[in-house]
């Protein structure tokens, strides 16, 4: 109790400021704290038994009972003093099992010091009938109200246990919004770095590509070294232009714009940003991209941040050498078809116990620093935004993950 007391003041009321200066304290405060919060945990499991414990502190409970009333007995009967010490084993009934304890262990003591008891004890002083009926319902009277305070003590813990384990998660909550909005702050300074330099290069790959095309129409035919030469040198000037542009797409910040568009190309663009990781982790692509999809209404930037998203959370979870399979498909339904996406990894896969939070923010399997735990949430909204679902879990069978996204297939009726 001891611990929730100093709560109180610090908190003021359950107020941010008195929270986080209860946070700041010094070292050797918070080293004292943790000592005797440890000594109040080890309190708590005795004051609130279960199993072996509760089995040890009732045998505790009746053997001072038994000593209480062998010493009543031994030192001249039940109109003295020592009477009175048969309220410690109640009271601690009372405060380890509430009013229910407490009731059982005033019966157990009166009966023991009333009927039990001979009427003539050391002294020979006669105990009537009407004494141990009127001490058993002292005792009761003790044992409820002593019960009932230590339910309603009991209960006040417990919601100031509930009350700090909800203020420490939304400190942690806060922290974790902090960094995220640090991260948001730095992605959008890099995206519009990024937007800057595309725009800086491409004036010169446009330049390049001029002096492509002035090479290829000014080389002779017969000269094929040379032909295959630019022509590389064009294909090469062509998917640095392909990155440039979707570095640029991607780096927009607009509302949700929905226009009528092809999902395989989507994922192709989507490819093309994440080849880098792929080669660089020599990580296997499979792609089976079915043909004749019906378009359906994206926003090509928001739907690319989920895509690359997928990409580069089942590449950290390969690691090195895996494989990574991207396919579509058209799934008929009621009331219309939709078109999806399924992405399956090779990699580690997910925990049972941790699948039903993957979409909770700031929730994260990966270590930390690595990640935030608001690009599943994101993701996930995103994808909502667009009348579609994503679900997640892992493959059947085989190790790693599988991610299925769906979209609806407008009604051209």
């Amino acid at each position: 109790m001891v611990r929730f007391v100093r709560i109180i003041p610090n908190l003021k009321l359950y107020g941010a400021p008195g929270f986080f200066m209860s946070m700041n304290q010094p070292k050797h405060e918070e080293n004292h704290s943790l000592t005797s919060g440890k000594s109040l945990i080890w309190l708590g499991r005795w004051l609130q038994p279960t199993g072996s414990r509760a089995v040890a502190m009732s045998v505790i409970i009746l053997a001072l009972i038994g000593a209480v009333s062998e010493l009543v007995y031994q030192t001249g009967g039940t109109s003295f003093a020592w009477l009175h010490l048969m309220y410690v084993p109640i009271i601690l009934a009372a405060a380890c099992f509430g009013i229910y304890g407490g009731i059982a262990a005033a019966l157990v003591a009166g009966f023991a010091l009333g009927p039990l008891m001979p009427m003539d004890v050391a002294t020979h002083l006669p105990q009537t009938t009407f004494n141990w009926v009127i001490r058993i319902g002292f005792f009761l009277l003790v044992g409820a109200f002593s019960g009932v305070i230590s339910n309603l003590l009991n209960g006040q813990i417990k919601r100031l246990r509930q009350t700090n384990e909800r203020l420490v998660q939304a400190h942690e909550d806060l922290k974790n919004a902090q960094m995220m909005l640090i991260q948001t702050a730095k992605l959008e300074s890099i995206g519009r770095l990024a937007a800057g330099l595309a725009h800086e290069v491409k004036n010169p790959l446009a330049v390049i590509q001029l002096g492509v095309d002035f090479l290829s129409r000014m080389t002779p035919p017969e000269n094929r070294d040379a032909i295959e030469t630019i022509q590389e040198m064009g294909d090469a000037v062509q998917r640095a232009d392909t990155v440039i542009k979707g570095l640029l797409n991607f780096s927009r910040s607009e509302k949700l714009t929905l226009v009528a568009m092809d999902l395989n190309a989507l994922i192709e663009d989507s490819l093309v940003l994440v080849r880098h990781e792929f080669s660089k982790n020599r990580i296997a692509l499979e792609k089976d991209l079915a043909a004749g999809l019906p378009k359906v209404g994206l926003d090509q930037g928001k739907v690319k941040q989920v895509l690359i998203n997928m990409f580069m959370n089942a590449v950290q979870a390969m690691g090195t050498d895996g494989s990574l399979s991207v396919k579509t498909f058209i799934e008929p339904g009621t009331p219309g078809q939709s078109v999806g996406i399924l992405i399956e990894d090779t990699g580690s896969g997910i925990p049972v116990d941790k699948l039903d939070k993957l979409f909770e923010p700031f929730f994260t399997t990966k270590p930390v620093g690595s990640g935030t735990g608001l690009g599943l949430s994101v993701s996930k909204n995103i994808i909502e935004m667009h009348g579609g679902s994503i679900k997640i879990g892992n493959r059947t069978g085989a190790r790693g993950v599988v991610v299925t996204i769906k979209f609806p297939v407008p009604n051209t009726n």
